[in-house]
């Protein structure tokens, strides 16, 4: 495969015109010209799990190209929600543990409420806001996670929403930065008609909505602003991916 970084080598500002692809200085997407493959033996599996920012062409492409030790397992899935994110974890490591290698674990956990299963980790009649609500069922989801993980080497942050659970960075911290101030402690975007279900149920979740869809409207409009992303609101480049699996590898020591 190239030696060199991809997003040296492919430029988010050529496009292929087929299929929306960055392409070479020749016009040639990705692959065309790639090298042979290594005939090293992978002794090591990186397992990634999350949603579309991980189920992502840009991100599996990038730990092709420069992680080559290890055999790569993405789990993500596009529109997962963190209920979905930890069952599939806990089913997965009791057959992986179960393997002679060395395992490294990388959690991005997405947007609180796109799933009824993540309202079971807290009662909501001691909340007057959906953020503050979120945000304590974001942390008791983080406990599972790492509870799950053990002592297996891992990384646990968010793709775009805040990370309130410890001080590792989100994919989205590694995105162009633009003059707007990112939102603090917001875990849901406007999107995904989770106030709507929280409105039609008002008397369980008596939340301030308004304050709390304007926040969710300014992440929304803090991610729109990055060059980086596209109009789905996903990284559209290489680099997004390098830098961040940069900084994984720099703080997991393995």
């Amino acid at each position: 495969m190239y030696n060199d970084k991809l997003s040296n080598i492919f430029n988010i500002a050529h496009q292929n015109k087929y299929h929306n692809q960055p392409v070479d200085k020749l016009g040639y997407p990705w692959g065309f010209n790639a090298k042979n493959k290594s005939n090293s033996r992978k002794k090591k599996i990186f397992y990634a799990i999350g949603d579309s920012w991980l189920d992502s062409v840009y991100f599996n492409r990038v730990f092709l190209n420069d992680y080559r030790d290890y055999f790569l397992i993405n789990r993500s899935l596009r529109a997962s929600s963190n209920a979905i994110i930890l069952d599939l974890l806990k089913q997965d490591i009791e057959m992986l543990t179960l393997l002679n290698v060395d395992l490294v674990f990388l959690v991005a956990f997405s947007e609180v409420g796109r799933s009824l299963m993540d309202f079971h980790n807290c009662t909501p009649k001691n909340y007057s806001s959906t953020h503050i609500y979120f945000g304590d069922i974001l942390k008791k989801q983080y406990e599972t996670a790492k509870t799950i993980i053990g002592e297996y080497p891992n990384y646990i942050t968010t793709a775009f929403i805040s990370n309130n659970f410890n001080n590792n960075q989100s994919i989205l911290d590694f995105c162009s930065k633009d003059k707007l101030q990112k939102p603090q402690d917001v875990f849901t975007v406007i999107g995904n008609d989770i106030f709507e279900y929280l409105k039609d149920k008002n008397k369980l979740f008596k939340f301030d909505f308004v304050n709390d869809i304007n926040k969710s409207l300014e992440l929304k409009k803090y991610i729109e602003s990055h060059g980086d992303i596209d109009n789905t609101l996903h990284p559209n480049c290489y680099k997004v991916y390098e830098d961040f699996l940069e900084h994984v590898f720099s703080n997991l020591n393995v």
